[in-house]
């Protein structure tokens, strides 16, 4: 940067130094705008060379020199309309930079360091840089404007920028001006076909009378050889390369997406920067009278490379033939660019341009002149010698003479020559010995031209497809067979209208209706054989199917397993697995090409704009129901909760309920009926037991048994219920319990927590003190500190209270883990006093229950709802948002986290809601807002790291601890899953560039990084520590990891929690009464600890909630099972393979070590760990 003290905003310098070079600067840019001599430019760098004696001005004056011989450049063309106007003899003036000033109240010398800012490498809005960029790089910004112009392709037709437009044909001679540099196409004698598009940009450009950047797209074309021109009115632009074409993006938009006009907006973009109004007024154009009399410019050079090998620069221009006044912009238009609409008294019709080209080829022909301007390259350059307002000083000259003869009456013709290739231009489309100058930078001029390339191809690509399967041609060639199998899901068949276009290398068919007379076709479970005849489309690519409201029927959604696609006599077929659900009605393709697994760079070109549209639907367009939301439904009221919670699956309507969520992320629709069917159950169980009289007073401990046996359930860990109050199973259910994640080894208490030698005493048992027995590792601790400040609700007008306890654990000689020590308060003192086992047995079960009580919020919000499924949904969205079918991840991970997003939307409907069953059962519930404080800290003390479970284990100093199964198993359990995602990894990516040139990963990791967790805030890191992006095969890996070991984490959190609470005592999800204090200690009875537990009632719903939480489904996939397999080599089925001989070895493992254990650990037996999370 020149001078480091030049404030691009305020333009203040910041010390006396810089105060003299900014002194320096603003010279420099005024001698260039008011166009000073060269002597007062060396008597101004010898004066200040005596102020700097550093080196370092030697750089600022050659900078200074470059910036003043750019203004020059673009503020003295020859090239721009307001020369060419003075040359014809029109009195017109371009008062865009006036205006500039006059609306920023800038003073000479601040607009002369604007001036200067426009066309330098440190501007606020840089049009160039040195800087190389990556083609990774450069192209992911290509297919940032590629996803908001695929669906118009698909739908319209038409180019993204200029949709309205009229295609007429004709032909040309190749009349080049002595002196152009030649090559063989400019040569040639014969008579070239030209077809020429003129169009109307934007969204104003519905109406020719608007003002709006007019365009003509022209295609000569002889034999094979194309040369393709997209131009557009004006020879300067507003924009020069991707940020500045972003930034005019976003300012149109403000004018012409849904209606919204928001002029302030866009004039914050216009009076960014001088450049951008005066372009504006060249580019523009209001109710021009014909076509035929607009110049169009392609405003940014190609190379020619002559025969002899010389290269040149050159640009291309369309002119009328004969030579007339140019139409310029009034200079009322002028004063209100950003007012497109057309005049209320022009009473012309909206599309007159259109007829009136129509009508001058009814009654002749239309001319012009293909100009073309050129500079020998040096290789010297400066960056502006690229730019679109460079003025490069030499006449246009003569290349060719258009004769226009007639309209095209369709606008999706194409040249008929069997190839998918349309009308619309497309820049990359050249003759040999012209070609695209490669962009050093996506700030580079030539970005634009490369980056049209890319986007016309891509788009046109998808247009093309459309206008086979639209085709009036019954061409007959080839024998086409479609096999269909319908899923035997209940529900699954539809009475609806399906047809097929099958995408080949060379053309695509039309679309086919499939019907089978005499026959109910796409039933349940069947399978059914089609055939047609069609034209030959070459290799098959992709598939797209379409179903559609038969009119006769009642709408219904279909659950597709696979399609088998055949050409008659091939020898083989082409399958395409698909499993998921196909939603009512669309107006949208429904694009499948599953029928190979391969990472989106390299795939064909054909495959590749399929996949951009695919991913483009469930991601950028409103009609997409992939959207990200952050609105909770919290009772009557929305409350959005982005700062606090990660982001989730949009659900289209205002009850945000299951029942509305889109049918491709439902369970099955058995699933959902066991699920009701449990829930009802349970509610007449609990209605029937009101009407025995269960909810009577307790009056024994054992009389909460009857709860459990309201709701039986035989499992293997059954015993523990004959010793739930003991310390040793206290402990055994610490490490292998439902809630085993918060124990850690101490090196010293902290000082909150003040156990003493008194309080040990006839406690520990080595003969050792308290503060040696922390020193030998034998003392462990749990501080549910997390829960600090969280609200709590009531129950019966009785206020309810919670713990925020600390829990000291020892390790004694038999390494059975027990409790020594409870502290129910973060401060110690009175109100919270330590409880021992030296006190009553009632006064000691008593502090455990309020433990208890508390580690049962944790469970439930922390360890098992926030960490191990709201964690997870952002990663599920953002993968179906930004992953192709075709992509290796998304068959990997598509059943592991389809499931999620039924069930967390469903925990947000009835779980956390006001009035829910979580709301209900806990005591952070019962009305406060307890639950969402609960689930905030969670994130606010959590990050991307936790989710290494196994790092988690060494860094809690747990790996010696005895008897810590869960441990064992989770380690186990971390190491073949690991081994998994690394050789799918490997097996899909020969190197860590594939990995950073696969722009579907990294637009899924980017977008979890911004809308999954990136609006979150008071967070330990931004985004949770999640990344934003990948650059190694060693972070991919780590990234699935954390995914995929996530579901085996929810196992744990989640299937033990009926197991472990259906005994209200074992862990009360409510406590009643206050907390015990110093003044209450030796008070406890039996009769107090009845009545500070749950009653009956709430016993029984604090069990069925565990009950519906814990429950099983019939159609249940675990770890080990495929049925929904996606990859169709037989390699890929082996890595899988290779996963499920380790898992049935820990299967055999633990069974083994069960078998010796009185209370088994079963929860993370491989068998009985879902694929996914879906309880």
């Amino acid at each position: 940067m020149a001078w480091k003290g030049l404030d691009s905003t305020s333009f203040s310098p910041k010390d006396e130094e810089a105060k003299l070079r900014g002194q320096f600067w603003i010279k420099l840019a005024s001698m260039g705008v008011k166009d000073g001599s060269e002597k007062e430019l060396h008597e101004l760098l010898q004066e200040w060379t005596e102020i700097f004696k550093d080196a370092d001005i030697l750089e600022e004056r050659q900078e200074g020199l470059d910036m003043i011989s750019n203004i020059k450049e673009i503020l003295y063309s020859t090239s721009t309309l307001e020369s060419q106007a003075k040359e014809r003899g029109q009195e017109w003036s371009n008062l865009g930079r006036k205006l500039f000033q006059e609306h920023t109240g800038s003073s000479e010398v601040q607009m002369a360091i604007k001036l200067a800012m426009d066309f330098s490498p440190w501007s606020p809005a840089p049009w160039t840089s040195y800087t190389t960029e990556s083609l990774q790089s450069m192209s992911a910004k290509v297919r940032q404007f590629n996803t908001n112009g695929l669906l118009q392709a698909w739908k319209l037709q038409a180019p993204t920028t200029h949709p309205v437009g009229l295609i007429v044909k004709g032909q040309a001679l190749m009349e080049p001006d002595e002196g152009l540099p030649l090559i063989d196409f400019f040569t040639s004698k014969e008579e070239i076909k030209v077809q020429a598009r003129f169009s109307n940009g934007g969204a104003y450009g519905k109406d020719d009378r608007s003002t709006t950047g007019r365009g003509c797209s022209l295609k000569l074309r002889l034999g094979d050889q194309v040369l393709d021109l997209v131009c557009q009115t004006g020879s300067v632009s507003p924009f020069e390369n991707y940020l500045t074409f972003a930034l005019l993006v976003g300012a149109n938009s403000q004018l012409e997406e849904h209606g919204n006009f928001d002029v302030e907006a866009y004039k914050k973009w216009l009076l960014s920067r001088p450049a951008s109004w005066y372009n504006l007024v060249e580019t523009l154009v209001k109710a021009p009278s014909s076509y035929s009399r607009l110049q169009y410019y392609l405003k940014y050079p190609l190379l020619l490379t002559e025969a002899s090998g010389v290269e040149h620069y050159c640009k291309f221009r369309i002119v009328p033939a004969e030579e007339g006044p140019l139409e310029l912009m009034p200079e009322e238009t002028q004063r209100t660019i950003w007012n497109r609409e057309a005049d209320k008294d022009d009473k012309r019709p909206i599309d007159y341009l259109r007829r009136e080209m129509r009508k001058r080829l009814l009654e002749g022909t239309v001319q012009f002149k293909l100009e073309m301007i050129s500079k020998e390259k040096t290789g010297n350059e400066s960056n502006i010698f690229f730019h679109p307002s460079s003025d490069w000083k030499q006449p246009w000259k003569t290349l060719a003479l258009i004769e226009l003869t007639e309209t095209v009456g369709d606008e999706r013709m194409w040249w008929g020559d069997g190839r998918i290739g349309g009308w619309a231009g497309n820049p990359g489309d050249l003759p040999p010995g012209l070609s695209i100058i490669e962009p050093v930078n996506s700030q580079d001029t030539n970005w634009v031209n490369w980056a049209r390339s890319e986007l016309y191809r891509v788009n046109s690509s998808i247009r093309n497809v459309r206008r086979f399967a639209e085709s009036k041609e019954n061409v007959k060639d080839v024998k086409y067979i479609v096999t269909i199998t319908t899923s035997d899901i209940k529900y699954s068949g539809t009475d609806d209208n399906v047809s097929i276009i099958i995408v080949g290398d060379k053309a695509a068919t039309n679309r086919q209706y499939l019907d089978t007379k005499l026959y109910n076709d796409f039933e349940r479970g069947d399978t059914t054989e089609y055939s047609f005849l069609d034209r030959e489309i070459g290799h098959i690519e992709y598939i797209i199917i379409k179903k559609e409201d038969s009119k006769l029927t009642i709408q219904s959604e279909w659950c597709i397993e696979k399609v088998v696609v055949a050409k008659d006599k091939s020898g083989y077929d082409i399958k395409f697995p698909f499993f998921q659900w196909v939603n009512n009605a669309s107006p949208d393709p429904l694009i499948i090409a599953s029928n190979r697994t391969c990472l989106p760079q390299n795939e064909s070109e054909i495959r590749s704009s399929a996949r951009l549209l695919e991913t483009s639907l469930s991601s950028h367009w409103e009609e997409t129901k992939f959207k990200w939301s952050y609105d909770l439904k919290t009772g009557d009221n929305i409350e959005d909760v982005r700062e606090h919670q990660p982001g989730f699956l949009k659900v289209h309507s205002e009850e945000k309920t299951y029942d509305e969520l889109d049918s491709r992320f439902q369970w099955a629709p058995e699933h959902y009926s066991e699920y009701k069917d449990l829930r009802r159950t349970l509610a007449m169980t609990g209605i029937t037991s009101t009407i025995k009289g269960l909810f009577d007073p307790i009056n024994t401990i054992e009389e909460y048994k009857d709860v459990v046996e309201e709701i039986p359930e035989e499992s293997a860990e059954d015993a523990w219920m004959d010793n739930w109050d003991s310390d040793e199973e206290f402990g055994r259910q610490t490490m292998n319990g439902m809630n085993p994640v918060n124990l850690h080894r101490i090196k010293e208490l902290p000082e909150k927590f003040p156990v003493t030698e008194a309080h040990m005493e006839g406690i520990l048992q080595r003969g050792l003190t308290l503060q040696e027995e922390i020193e030998k590792g034998n003392m462990y601790m749990i501080d549910l500190k997390i829960l600090e400040g969280v609200s709590t609700g009531t129950y019966e007008d009785q206020k309810l209270f919670l713990a925020v306890p600390m829990v000291l654990f020892y390790l004694p000689p038999n390494e059975k883990l027990i409790p020594v020590a409870i502290q129910l308060g973060q401060l110690p003192g009175t109100d919270f006093p330590i409880w021992t086992p030296n006190d009553t047995r009632e006064d000691w079960l008593l502090a455990k229950f309020w433990f208890r009580n508390a580690d049962a919020q944790v469970s439930q919000l922390v360890t098992h709802l926030a960490q191990s499924h709201f964690i997870l949904e952002p990663f599920a969205v953002g993968m179906f948002r930004s992953l192709s079918l075709a992509h290796p991840i998304h068959k990997l991970m598509k059943d592991n986290l389809k499931s999620l997003i039924a069930i967390d939307t469903k925990a947000r409907e009835v779980l956390i809601t006001p009035g829910g069953v979580g709301d209900a059962s806990l005591t952070v519930g019962h009305g406060s807002n307890g639950i969402i404080e609960t689930l905030t800290k969670a994130y606010q003390n959590y990050s991307y790291k936790g989710m290494n479970y196994k790092n988690d284990l060494v860094q809690r100093d747990v790996m010696e601890l005895p008897g810590y199964h869960h441990r064992d198993d989770s380690i186990k359990l971390w190491d073949a899953t690991l081994s998994y995602m690394q050789d799918m990894v490997n097996h899909f990516y020969d190197s860590d560039s594939d990995v950073i040139e696969d722009w579907e990963v990294q637009a899924w990791v980017k977008d979890v990084f911004n809308n999954g967790f990136g609006k979150m805030k008071n967070l330990q890191q931004a985004s949770l520590g999640v990344p934003s992006s990948l650059a190694t095969k060693a972070e991919l890996v780590e990234y699935l990891q954390s995914i995929f070991y996530t579901t085996v984490r929810h196992s744990f959190a989640n299937f033990y929690s009926f197991e472990y609470t259906r005994f209200a005592p074992n862990s009360p999800t409510v406590l009643r009464g206050k907390l015990p204090r110093e003044e209450d200690r030796g008070l406890a009875t039996m009769e107090t600890l009845l009545a500070s537990l749950p009653t009956k009632k709430q016993a029984y719903v604090a069990a069925a909630t565990g009950k519906v939480l814990a429950n099983r489904a019939s159609d249940e996939v675990y770890l080990r099972e495929t049925p929904n397999w996606m990859f169709l080599k037989e390699e890929t089925r082996k890595v899988f393979e290779k996963f499920v001989e380790k898992l049935d070895k820990i299967e055999e493992e633990i069974k083994s070590r069960n078998k010796e254990l009185d209370i088994p650990y079963t929860v993370l037996q491989p068998s009985r760990i879902p694929s996914g999370v879906s309880a």
